[in-house]
């Protein structure tokens, strides 16, 4: 499913050349990412170690296009991508990409990329000062989970805005993702005058606007949020978010290299050591196979572990104090049988009724259909519902019986 910070991790925004904190109002300034590790691990000086850290990093350095792509894994994004765009092919350059999702008569994404190096050295000098980045996302992907209520449609339009520089996110319910970036002193006006067309466009679209200051001007129906309140929100980002910057862990661990050092000795030894050599090599390929379905079996189960942690979690903070609807019965119900081609972003119960918004993988109508008739309870009534939109975003509604 997904994942927010835990109460031992902290969040925080690498923008430009400054630091921003939850509960500090000012940022914290950098001459470069060098620097930028020994200014957070002093601010951080009088807390525990190791510290565990969630990243937002968007750096100069780092790069948003909207491009079109075939649908396929990240290896198949890097081939097809990387001619037009080399950093993605640098071993030393992060990168990442939003959801792929259909358009027209293909598929496109966004692109997130680093013109130099500098993420994976910035979390091995924090690292090295006791505070272990766990996840590095860009600021576009955390404004897209920000919103702690979605509009019926699912769109979103989010702008960050600060002294020099200016994000903003919008995917409307009926046309395509935008990111539009900023910078200078004029960032903040060029922004609220992108808000101001974008909103006349969408008038239906909630608008919010995370500021590192207040508004002198605020534009009506946007919804204002301080930028350190914003790092504060426990937002949840699905593990699986295609967004995060920091790859899987190398293939090429110390101990495979091990292996492949003692089966270069065998090799040197002569011809008496090939057969031997082969038979270790065979033998070691089974291993590698064997090891790999096991972590994978692992990860399988981690996964389900954290799922039931999280709904466990949300059944008590959704049920509260005395007596209620049925929402942890609900919950065992829509997640349990949830097929893999949903993901679903917010569960909401108010007044004795229930919205499940979310969104569907393309071609994915008949198990959305086939899911949402297995919701049917004596507890609840689920509304008549449209099926998924173009964009693949869904709504299901329901009255719980009293």
């Amino acid at each position: 499913m997904s994942t927010s910070p835990t109460s031992n991790e902290r969040t925080a925004l690498l923008w430009g050349h400054r630091w921003w904190l939850a509960g500090r109002a000012e940022p914290l300034e950098f001459e470069n990412l060098s620097h930028a590790a020994e200014v957070l691990s002093a601010h951080l000086g009088g807390e525990a170690r190791p510290m565990r850290l969630r990243l937002i990093y968007q750096p100069d350095s780092l790069t948003s296009v909207a491009v079109a792509c075939p649908r396929g894994s990240r290896s198949a994004l890097q081939h097809a991508l990387s001619f037009e765009h080399p950093a993605i092919a640098q071993p030393g350059h992060a990168w990442s990409h939003e959801p792929i999702l259909p358009l027209d008569d293909g598929f496109r994404t966004i692109l997130h990329f680093e013109q130099e190096p500098g993420l994976f050295q910035l979390v091995d000098r924090l690292g090295q000062r006791g505070i272990t980045v766990t996840t590095a996302w860009p600021l576009a992907t955390f404004l897209h989970a920000l919103p702690a209520e979605w509009s019926d449609s699912g769109a979103v339009l989010v702008v960050a805005v600060s002294a020099a520089a200016a994000i903003a996110y919008h995917h409307p319910a009926d046309g395509s993702r935008t990111l539009k970036e900023w910078q200078g002193d004029g960032a903040s006006t060029e922004a609220d005058t992108w808000l101001h067309r974008e909103m006349a466009n969408h008038p239906r679209d909630p608008a919010l606007m995370l500021v590192a200051a207040e508004p002198e001007a605020p534009v009506e129906g946007v919804k204002y949020l301080p930028l350190s309140d914003a790092l504060a929100i426990p937002v949840i980002l699905p593990r699986a978010h295609p967004g995060q910057l920091l790859p899987a862990a190398p293939f090429l661990t110390p101990q495979r290299a091990v292996i492949a050092a003692s089966i270069l000795l065998l090799l040197t030894g002569g011809w008496s050591g090939a057969a031997y050599a082969r038979d270790f090599i065979a033998w070691s390929d089974g291993q590698r196979a064997a090891a790999h379905e096991k972590s994978t079996l692992r990860s399988e189960i981690e996964h389900y572990r954290i799922n039931a942690a999280e709904i466990v979690a949300l059944r008590a903070r959704l049920a509260g104090p005395g007596s209620g609807p049925p929402v942890g019965e609900l919950l065992d119900t829509v997640c349990g049988a949830l097929p893999l081609q949903l993901a679903l972003d917010q569960i909401r119960v108010a007044q004795g009724r229930f919205t499940l918004t979310g969104h569907a993988a393309p071609g994915a109508t008949t198990a959305w259909e086939q899911w949402r008739n297995r919701l049917g309870s004596k507890r609840w009534t689920v509304e008549p519902t449209a099926g998924p939109r173009d964009t693949g975003a869904f709504t299901v509604t329901g009255v719980f019986t009293p």
